[in-house]
């Protein structure tokens, strides 16, 4: 039984696409990340405290959230729009890093117009380039969303 993977170096120019794609997608989440950040040390500086953001360790996703959403609260103690508008960007931060996770963790092969992942249950997915570009257009969108809550 041959084990042996096929190596990066092996793969055909028409897989360009798809690598290009993998990349932009962590690209995008990392964005997003210092979007988030980015936020948040906007409010901190709006509410007079000069703390930079995760000064010992670089906090996960979930912290930022939850610190975003107490400062709004405070922010906006009698306007619920902003913190509904934080609830939406989780659900959808929460989708799209399950589907980065589906690429990250579980990419098998290229396949034509897309490549194939494993699943958590190890079930086979098909995803298709057009299904990596419209993610990555969320992440975009949702990092402009961050900012104007």
């Amino acid at each position: 039984m041959d084990v042996s993977g096929k190596p990066v170096s092996g793969y055909a120019p028409e897989d360009a696409a798809l690598l290009c794609g993998v990349g932009r997608l962590v690209c995008a989440w990392t964005m997003l990340e210092q979007s988030l950040e980015a936020k948040i040390g906007m409010l901190r500086d709006a509410m007079g405290d000069v703390r930079t953001v995760g000064a010992r360790t670089r906090p996960t996703m979930t912290k930022l959230m939850t610190e975003l959403r107490t400062m709004v609260a405070m922010r906006d103690r009698r306007n619920a729009s902003a913190l509904t508008e934080i609830s939406a960007i989780e659900r959808d931060m929460q989708r799209i890093d399950r589907f980065r996770a589906l690429i990250i963790q579980g990419f098998q092969q290229p396949e034509p117009g897309g490549f194939a992942c494993r699943d958590p249950r190890n079930n086979q997915v098909h995803v298709s380039l057009e299904q990596l570009d419209a993610e990555i257009s969320a992440l975009e969108e949702i990092a402009q969303r961050l900012l104007s809550v």
